[in-house]
């Protein structure tokens, strides 16, 4: 049970969901007192679970802290109406990316790290262009790589690289494994994994929406 706060630890469960909803990363446990205190991240938890967000803790680069992202019912059913369903062009551009950047470095040993948030090697348009030759033109890439960064789910590296955003930390580990099973179903649709992917998706979730055409790049 929550207890009724009072103005001064309202103030502080306000200023650390303040932070935690546009903050660019972590928020460290310790730069707010509403995360450093028990009962009052159990009241910052439950403050956000009422608007179907969720608190998340979350450790990278040594720092520990705490973000926040919506919970996966409220997330289910945003997808379902079609509420921040990516554009198809930029679906694709990110996957690339993530496999670039994450999956096969992680697969090759370039790094141990079990976060989305890599470090390194990035890629770049012009790689992610060469997987998607037959579909996506030049422009669809450039406004899709655009459109990405100012979602903050890829960001800028050393010299251009693309590098995943951290926006990947607002994902649950339910949100996050279904990514990576996305990517699966994308690197190995007729594996043994992949089909055990797809019937379990048909037994617990409703049919996805249908793919539309690429649209014209915006001018």
């Amino acid at each position: 049970m929550i207890s009724v706060l009072s103005d001064r630890e309202e103030t502080f469960v306000q200023a650390a969901i303040g932070a935690l909803e546009i903050s660019d990363g972590i928020v460290p446990g310790e730069a707010f007192p509403a995360l450093a205190d028990d009962a009052l991240r159990a009241s910052v938890a439950h403050r956000l679970k009422e608007s179907g967000r969720v608190l998340l803790s979350r450790e990278h680069h040594g720092v520990t802290g705490y973000t926040s992202g919506y919970d996966d019912d409220a997330a289910r059913r945003m997808a379902g109406s079609g509420i921040g369903i990516l554009p198809e062009a930029d679906r694709a551009v990110l996957a690339i990316a993530l496999l670039r950047t994450v999956a096969i470095p992680r697969a090759g040993g370039q790094h141990r790290s079990t976060s989305w948030l890599s470090d390194g090697p990035g890629t770049s348009a012009a790689e992610i262009r060469s997987n998607t030759d037959n579909y996506f033109t030049r422009e669809h890439v450039r406004f899709a790589v655009r459109r990405l960064k100012a979602r903050r789910l890829l960001r800028s590296g050393y010299h251009g690289q693309l590098l995943p955003g951290p926006a990947l930390l607002r994902l649950t580990e339910a949100q996050s494994t279904r990514l990576w099973e996305d990517l699966v179903l994308v690197t190995l649709p007729d594996s043994l994994w992949a089909d055990i992917i797809r019937r379990r998706r048909e037994q617990t979730v409703p049919p996805a929406r249908e793919l539309q055409p690429p649209q014209e790049p915006e001018p």
